[in-house]
């Protein structure tokens, strides 16, 4: 529950703390920043276009986390379904 709620209020804190920070920190940080100065944006002027567009990547965002969070879960304990698992082991006698 501590990581869904924690990738909903800042998604790109979410993927430092539990999940793979090479791969997709950075472009969930962009979405949330953009939502952010939407949100922003619409609350300064009244108007509700930018806000609802800022809702709607902050949405993506937090989406995004999660998945890249259960991502990691997945390939740690190596269950049936991670990319761990289906990994194929090139022979001996294959070559490149």
């Amino acid at each position: 529950m501590k990581r869904t709620l924690l990738a909903f209020l800042a998604p790109p804190l979410a993927v430092i703390r539990h999940g793979c920070v090479a791969c997709t920190a950075a472009p969930i940080g962009v979405f949330w920043l953009s939502a952010l100065a939407g949100l922003g944006y619409g609350l300064a002027n009244a108007t509700i276009g930018p806000m609802l567009f800022g809702i709607l990547l902050w949405v993506i965002a937090a989406v995004w986390a999660r998945l890249v969070i259960r991502g990691v879960e997945s390939d740690t304990l190596q269950r049936k379904d991670s990319t761990q698992a289906n990994l194929a082991i090139p022979q001996l006698d294959e070559s490149d």
